[in-house]
């Protein structure tokens, strides 16, 4: 008891979007073949100074600075938070300098020769010439310790146990979640969404 006459409009229907859909399928095939094609010729070059002198570096660099971007109606919390966010960046700054100027000089000083082939006066000399670069390192380890010690410092006087001493703000009404960064470190601290008052 269906009538016959719906029953060919719904097959006809049916075709249509089946044709309509294989159509996509094909066009998004074409598409995506064509994008591999792409990529496939730019993974195997391999930028070669002599024939090309020039590179482009093609990253995003933010044009606005943290006074900028820490725009609140509270005074006193874009203070904090200016200076949270200057300290992670000097951070940063002193993670992309050990990486890039002193890991790889740690991990092979010394590698490449061995004791027979050093000539008498050979480990001297290498030695001398890595004094300048423990010089480099030892002001960059001090450099590091300052920044720690500031940031434990700011840390600490956000929160004081001392009911008598003035707070800079009220932070009872905020809430910490520790969460884990990455492997090697075990916690991260984020605002949970609660807004801090000030006093």
């Amino acid at each position: 008891e269906f009538d016959r006459v719906d029953d060919g409009s719904q097959k006809i229907h049916a075709e249509v979007q089946l044709k309509n859909y294989g159509k996509f399928l094909e066009e998004y095939t074409s598409q995506l073949r064509r994008i591999e094609d792409a990529l496939d010729d730019s993974i195997g070059d391999v930028w070669d100074f002599n024939l090309d002198p020039i590179a482009l570096k093609l990253l995003p660099y933010e044009q606005s600075s943290l006074l900028e971007l820490i725009k609140t109606e509270n005074k006193v919390l874009n203070k904090v938070i200016t200076v949270y966010a200057a300290l992670c960046c000097e951070i940063k700054k002193l993670k992309y300098e050990a990486e890039t100027k002193f890991y790889n000089g740690l991990l092979f000083y010394g590698e490449g020769a061995t004791d027979s082939s050093m000539v008498e006066g050979d480990c001297q000399i290498q030695m001398g010439r890595f004094i300048s670069f423990l010089q480099e390192l030892s002001c960059f380890v001090t450099r590091c310790y300052e920044v720690v010690m500031n940031v434990v410092h700011q840390l600490a006087a956000l929160y004081i146990s001392n009911k008598i001493a003035p707070k800079i703000i009220e932070t009872t009404g905020v809430h910490f979640q520790v969460t884990e960064i990455c492997s090697s470190q075990s916690f991260k601290v984020w605002n949970s969404g609660r807004k801090a008052k000030a006093i």
